[in-house]
């Protein structure tokens, strides 16, 4: 990939956009959990001539928010951080990451003077393991969920990408359950189901002829897995439909010898650790 900066005016805006199609391909190969934020169409992307891999951010509040661990193969992690840094600092403007591994973060915390607040983590689960199949009473009551909405009617299919309403279906359920939530909403990216669709699957809920869930599958190649997100459902869905979502899922994905399905970021129901704040910053958390 050849090396391209590019950020949202006034800083620079005669730089020419990275080809989208080397974009996808990047995060496809070395994306993570912040997968969504990078594609969306207001991120913005760095590259060095001298490394493969990207680093995506917006410009908000004078800082560079970056999204996730920069997009490469692990051992070029530092590198491309410390040309970003330096880039940034060339701009005079700060450097925010969010949602990054415990790894990244601690070579952050102890080589680039960071601060560091664990505030969430994310889950790994193995298709070949799936929960449904377990002891227990976490597994039995899911295993209730799952029969209760097989016996209301629902099923669960994979879209294959060739029937236009089937697409207009999925993104209504997502307009309705977003509706449907109370409160603020915070996100990193606007809904593009069906944007970037190399390395994507979809997987519809119905009960009757009516589309009442959906999730999707983002690839991660270096994980040989896949990322699970946007797990969403109509409000009047049979009780139950998420756990059949995700379990017929993973039961789609184990017949096809995958061990790897990333859950996350889950935010943590208290503040994990802190480092590089003073005492009192703390304390006062």
């Amino acid at each position: 990939m050849s090396g391209k900066k590019v950020i949202e005016p006034p800083l620079d805006n005669q730089t020419p956009l990275l080809d989208r199609n080397n974009v996808v391909n990047t995060v496809r190969k070395w994306g993570d959990v912040s997968t969504d934020g990078l594609l969306d169409a207001k991120c913005q992307i760095f590259t060095d001539p001298h490394i493969d891999g990207l680093i995506g951010y917006r410009i908000e509040a004078g800082n560079a928010v970056v999204f996730g661990d920069p997009v490469c193969a692990a051992d070029d992690k530092p590198r491309l951080a410390q040309a970003f840094q330096q880039f940034c600092r060339d701009q005079k403007i700060g450097v925010v990451y969010l949602i990054v591994s415990e790894e990244f973060a601690n070579w952050a915390a102890q080589n680039m003077r960071s601060v560091l607040i664990d505030f969430a983590e994310r889950f790994e689960l193995n298709p070949q393991s799936n929960p449904v199949d377990h002891t227990g009473s976490n597994p039995g009551l899911v295993r209730k969920k799952v029969r209760h909405a097989l016996k209301e009617g629902a099923s669960v299919q994979e879209y294959l990408g060739d029937d236009l309403a089937i697409e207009k279906a999925i993104e209504n359920v997502a307009i309705t359950w977003q509706k449907a939530r109370p409160g603020p909403q915070v996100f990193l990216a606007n809904f593009t189901f069906f944007n970037d669709r190399v390395g994507k699957r979809w997987f519809y809920a119905k009960q009757g002829e009516k589309i009442v869930g959906m999730l999707i599958l983002n690839q991660l190649q270096a994980q040989n897995g896949w990322f699970l997100n946007n797990v969403m459902i109509t409000k009047d869905a049979p009780h139950g439909i998420s756990e059949l979502l995700i379990i017929s899922t993973l039961q789609a994905l184990e017949k096809e010898q995958c061990q790897s399905v990333i859950i996350g970021p889950v935010p943590r129901q208290q503040l994990g650790k802190i480092s590089g704040l003073g005492q009192f910053s703390v304390t006062s958390h």
